[in-house]
């Protein structure tokens, strides 16, 4: 081994980041600019920057002067292992330049505690361009060294220099006459290349060591939820980050622009927890953000859309707002803001024509001087005769936020029908008073029926109560009983806070409400989340809150699928409804089942029914799917379910309010299907018929509109 390489060879290392693109004529260099990170900067030949040598400095500062010693000091010398490589010292930052002795020049700022030379000889020149990015560094060291190297072009007399944008090569200013396994003009062979993740960022202690992150920013992308993907409830953002050089620190995620979570540290997965019930229905954008260790910013992340249709997941039954015999449809439809930032809803009615629906009517809407702003996203609707007078009235559970003393304030509105319309909406109960304390909306999920059998339609709310000091699941079922006139306070009813009832997660409850066993009283049902098995089987139940005289009785399963004939039965990929389909006097559990897709990419969704009986329900039975050669695909996720018996025969039916999406000029399209009930033997629903759609009128969308 040659003298000069044994003396040089205890340490070596090559950062291709913060690079100059050098011309070489006559023996002198002059240079054009200094790219460092995501920025390109000019050179001013000078430090300029005020470091004392041993002190801190930049990296910014060492690519600045090194870049100034390049031009201006080291001379260049064609002479290739027979060059010198003297080193030079620079008093302004501690470092020492010098000339490799292969003829390229080297460029090192070394602490004054470091004892160890570096030079381009001896590294491997086994290396591809695609292995190198910016602010990557060769060999393993712990020293706290900046070196800034060039490939000289010995046959074009030019000196090329590595720079990168993203993962793409420009097409001028690169490494100079990479091929498939050298550098051309380096000389030596047969040193192995380590990837080196130790670089100095910002200020530097002397003699500090640790893992130093690059000056280049970690760059992040989106990975979860997947693309155009339909969310409901508490879900995860995830993201992917990476660092072309040291660890990233951290990563903030941002939904429509605003920030929703961040996570410091690769511990977590980079994954933060958003409740997508604070989120308006219909689509939005995830982007992502990484910072190294220097604090310093990526870019943000392209961004990926997705759908929120917590709107779609509470289903419930509708009325007769005309009382003519027949079950009509409302909407509650978000209009967004106008001009002026004020929230504007309204009121639609979808009047049954006893074979279809008329064209949908506005029956009441805010968008006047006195009525103030009406936040439909705030809104959780229910339906039911409140005042017991034939006609079917509409509720609203409304969030108004905290109050100044962090008390969370919720509100109940009843819009009473007049048999032509609606009148303006009433508030008949608030807990914004001295003694009822806070009940959070975002924690209530209600349904309405008749649970005393007095006539009139009452409200219950199955609220979360989170987790106790044990992390048992505390849920409880308030009532609010109907006075005729108003709604009595709210009641609880039930609790599983004792010691016998065991956890229940409000998370995994979709409630439903009907009289189930047919005594004349109105029941709550739960369809529940029990997860899965050690062998990845779903597991579902369906439990009934019977309702009696004195209120209503604790939970009792009436029906599971853990037994060996039903298989897997998966809680998050159906929807329940509840309605008397047969017309047998007893409310049937209908779930909407999400199929997936076929290896064509067609949607395949069914309908199944499980009977109401005297002591819970039948299983459930398939009574519809578009496992046919006429429906054609069917998306559940699209699919916004309401029952009610529409045609005035006795048994309800299913209707479903369907999501067309956008055309092609940007409006968005939503069809009404009814699917009528059955008592012909075959039992189950007919076919869906489409009962209206937008086609003819204007833009529906169908992330804005809250069914009832």
């Amino acid at each position: 081994m040659p003298a000069h390489r044994t003396a040089i060879r205890s340490a070596s290392l090559l950062l291709v980041t913060a690079i100059a693109s050098v011309s070489l004529v006559t023996g002198t260099a002059h240079a054009d600019s200094v790219q460092s990170g995501w920025q390109q900067v000019t050179s001013t030949g000078t430090l300029g920057k005020g470091a004392a040598p041993g002190g801190p400095v930049t990296r910014q500062q060492a690519v600045d002067r090194a870049h100034d010693w390049a031009v201006n000091k080291v001379p260049y010398s064609r002479n290739g292992l027979n060059s010198p490589y003297s080193w030079y010292s620079d008093s302004a930052t501690g470092g020492r330049y010098r000339q490799d002795c292969s003829g390229l020049i080297s460029m090192a700022w070394q602490l004054p505690e470091s004892r160890n030379t570096w030079s381009l000889r001896d590294i491997s020149t086994v290396i591809s361009r695609s292995e190198l990015k910016p602010g990557d560094a060769l060999n393993n060291t712990d020293t706290h060294v900046i070196l800034f190297a060039g490939w000289k072009d010995q046959s074009a007399g030019t000196f090329y220099f590595y720079s990168e944008s993203g993962r793409s090569v420009p097409t001028q200013r690169y490494v100079g006459n990479f091929n498939d396994r050298q550098l051309s003009g380096h000389p030596t062979n047969g040193y192995k290349a380590y990837r080196y993740n130790k670089i100095v960022d910002g200020s530097v202690t002397p003699g500090t060591g640790g893992n130093q992150p690059s000056s280049t920013p970690a760059v992040a992308s989106v990975t979860g939820p997947a693309g155009s993907a339909i969310v409901t409830g508490e879900i995860a953002l995830t993201a992917s980050v990476a660092e072309t050089v040291g660890t990233p620190t951290g990563a903030e995620f941002f939904i429509d622009g605003e920030s929703v979570g961040a996570v410091d540290s690769a511990a977590t997965g980079y994954s933060v927890p958003v409740d997508t019930t604070q989120l308006s229905d219909g689509p939005h954008t995830i982007t992502v953000q990484a910072k190294n260790g220097a604090g310093q910013a990526g870019p943000v992340s392209a961004a990926r859309g997705f759908y929120v249709a917590n709107k779609a997941v509470p289903a419930t039954t509708t009325g007769d707002f005309n009382a003519d015999g027949k079950d009509d449809i409302a909407v509650l439809y978000n209009n967004g803001q106008n001009a002026a930032g004020k929230n504007i809803t309204a009121l639609w009615t979808f009047t049954s024509t006893g074979n279809g629906f008329n064209a949908p009517v506005k029956a009441w809407h805010n968008d006047d001087a006195s009525t103030g702003s009406w936040n439909a996203d705030r809104s959780k609707l229910t339906v039911g005769d409140f005042n017991g007078d034939g006609r079917t009235d509409v509720g609203v559970l409304y969030n108004n936020g905290e109050n100044t003393a962090g008390k969370n304030i919720t509100a109940l509105w009843t819009f009473t029908s007049t048999g032509s319309g609606f009148n303006a909406p009433v508030k008949v109960w608030h807990n914004d008073d001295a003694t009822t304390g806070s009940w959070n909306w975002e924690r209530s999920k209600p349904v309405a029926g008749d649970f005393n059998g007095d006539g009139k339609a009452d409200i219950g709310v199955l609220y979360n109560n989170g987790q106790n000091a044990s992390d048992k699941n505390i849920t409880a079922l308030w009532t609010f009983t109907s006075t005729g006139s108003g709604f009595s306070a709210p009641v609880k009813v039930w609790h599983n806070d004792d010691a016998t009832t065991g956890s229940w997660n409000w998370e995994r409850s979709k409630p439903v409400a009907g009289d189930f066993n047919g005594d004349g009283k109105a029941d709550v049902g739960v369809l529940y989340n029990e997860g899965q098995d050690a062998e990845l089987m779903n597991h579902t139940a369906f439990h009934l809150f019977y309702a009696f005289d004195g209120g209503i009785h604790g939970p009792k399963r009436a029906w599971d699928n853990n037994d060996t004939t039903t298989g897997s039965w998966s809680w998050e990929r159906s929807k329940p409804v509840a309605g008397d389909f047969n017309g047998d006097g007893k409310t049937d559990l209908g779930v909407f089942y999400d199929e997936g897709q076929d290896a064509g990419g067609m949607n395949h969704s069914a309908f199944h029914i499980g009977y109401g009986r005297a002591d819970g329900i039948a299983a459930p039975k398939r009574a519809w799917d578009n496992n046919d050669t006429t429906t054609g695909s069917w998306n559940a996720d699209r699919s916004k379910l309401v029952a009610g018996d529409f045609n005035g025969d006795g048994k309800d039916d299913l209707g479903v309010f369907y999501n067309n999406g956008e055309d092609e000029t940007g409006k968005n399209n939503a069809s009404l299907f009814t699917f009528k009930g059955r008592n012909d033997g075959a039992n189950g629903i007919y076919g869906p018929v489409k009962a209206w759609d937008n086609s003819a009128s204007g833009s529906w969308n169908w992330y804005r509109s809250d069914l009832g």
